[in-house]
């Protein structure tokens, strides 16, 4: 059985540590045992949570006008590590597309015309979307457009028309679809190859229209009217062409994202004339998931990762906008705002893209004012090492950020001193230990031994880092 003194080593300790732990008015009993690891053969993260992770939000794309919004993150393959894109307000007030990572933040400007936003990017840092031009009269054209750091703004050209906009790309392959006038006026998903820079035309499901919004390998997914005159989502690919995915028993449907593995979400009316995001599922059985509101008559699925999780936006029961996180394991949607710490300042209103890794990018208001924002996952794992060892592992954090990690033999509720409203989920919790970032994302990894006198205990662990009010979820 563990054996518990009060205020052991306390004196020893560093004074963020006493100060962190509550050494002022506060008593907390820690280990006498110097092994308080993970003493189970098998730990998992409890069942009931969802998602596995906590997260930081972090303001993204300000270019002085006090406004920004953004459209994309992922990995980017550089020391810069993950990259947001979107558009925000110049001093000027004009809409400026941005590219922002680790290193800094760009304007990407225009073809010379006021407007331009970023749609998309891949892992080699291209980013698409539209920029403003003018034509031969002098009118504002946008124009889709590619960018690298190193050559700056690309016409992607169009279909015959004047006007086109780049959608998406291939974080890997970096095959680009969008929509353009064609000649006769009429807008046409189409999709260029990377290789061949040719740009194809992907059709339509019958109206003479179609618009893309996403592209993974050699695939293309978005919106088309049809021979009925409803608007249906479709995918297309360069071998099977065009399919309409269907909808919920309603008119019109849209697909707005598709993962590397062919997972499709996006939104559907259903036969009450409401619109919810939805999982076009594809297998076992070809469906339209219904993926509900968050208490509203309206949703929207923005984007889907390879682990068929959804984020967008969803009405509440008021009317106020809220951006959501949808899982197909558990078919449920919640509210990213309850897994930030509510004193950030945020509202997370719409949530725009997913990573594989969990980092979601969106916009809500921070103090207020309309911003972008990357959501920073924060969540930890603990691991039966080599003998009779333990290892914690935290993960995404600035490098040199210290992490603590603490345990329990009950859950319960413990508020942090000195940090109103950041509370454990532990009863009497013991601190483990602590252990430093060493790079961008981590992970802070923590080890320590298992004594055989710890055999058969059920022990709850959380991680911390109270200065980003940043909590993990209990791992037991």
């Amino acid at each position: 059985m563990l054996q518990f003194q009060e205020g052991l080593f306390l004196g020893s300790l560093d004074p963020h540590v006493r100060s962190f732990w509550g050494y002022h008015g506060y008593v907390i009993r820690f280990l006498l045992l110097p092994a308080f690891g993970a003493l189970l053969l098998t730990v998992s993260a409890s069942a009931a949570q969802f998602p596995a992770n906590r997260y930081d939000p972090l303001p993204k794309g300000e270019l002085g006008g006090g406004l920004s919004r953004a459209n994309a993150c992922g990995s980017v393959v550089t020391s810069v590590g993950r990259a947001t894109v979107g558009s925000a307000l110049t001093l000027s007030g004009d809409l400026h597309a941005f590219y922002e990572d680790d290193s800094g933040l760009l304007d990407l400007g225009t073809f010379g015309g006021p407007n331009s936003e970023a749609m998309a990017l891949s892992l080699r840092r291209d980013v698409v979307g539209w920029a403003d031009s003018f034509d031969a009269n002098g009118n504002v054209v946008p124009r889709a457009f590619s960018w690298h750091p190193s050559s700056g703004l690309t016409d992607l050209g169009d279909l015959g028309g004047a006007r086109s906009w780049a959608t998406g790309i291939d974080p890997y392959l970096r095959n680009i679809c969008g929509h353009s006038e064609n000649s006769n006026g009429d807008l046409r998903a189409f999709w260029i190859d990377f290789n061949t820079g040719t740009m194809r035309d992907c059709g339509d499901l019958g109206a003479g229209w179609s618009l893309a919004h996403a592209t993974q390998v050699g695939m293309v997914v978005g919106e088309s009217g049809t021979v009925s005159g409803l608007k249906h989502a479709f995918s297309w690919s360069v071998s099977g062409g065009m399919r309409d995915l269907g909808t919920l028993g309603g008119n019109t449907s849209v697909a707005s994202a598709i993962s590397i593995n062919g997972y499709i979400c996006g939104w559907s009316s259903n036969s009450n004339f409401d619109t919810h995001a939805v999982f076009f599922q594809s297998f076992p059985t070809t469906q339209v998931v219904d993926c509900g509101t968050l208490g509203g008559k309206i949703s929207f699925g923005n984007s889907i990762n390879n682990r068929a999780q959804i984020v967008g936006a969803s009405e509440l029961a008021t009317g106020e906008w809220r951006a959501f996180l949808w899982d197909n394991a558990t078919r449920t949607m919640v509210d990213l705002n309850d897994f930030i710490h509510p004193q950030s300042g945020w509202v997370l209103e719409f949530a725009t893209h997913i990573t594989d890794s969990g980092f979601i990018s969106g916009s809500g208001t921070w103090n207020g004012q309309t911003t972008a924002f990357l959501l920073r996952p924060f969540s930890m794992s603990v691991v039966r090492g080599a003998g009779n060892t333990a290892t914690f592992a935290a993960s995404y954090l600035d490098p040199g950020q210290k992490v603590w990690f603490a345990g329990s033999l009950n859950l319960g509720s413990w508020t942090l001193p000195g940090f109103p409203g950041l509370t454990l989920g532990l009863a009497n919790p013991q601190l483990v230990g602590s252990a430093i970032t060493p790079g961008w994302g981590g992970p802070a990894i923590f080890t320590r031994g298992i004594p055989p006198s710890a055999s058969g205990l059920t022990i709850h662990f959380q991680a911390g880092v109270p200065k980003r009010y940043l909590l993990s979820p209990i791992f037991t």
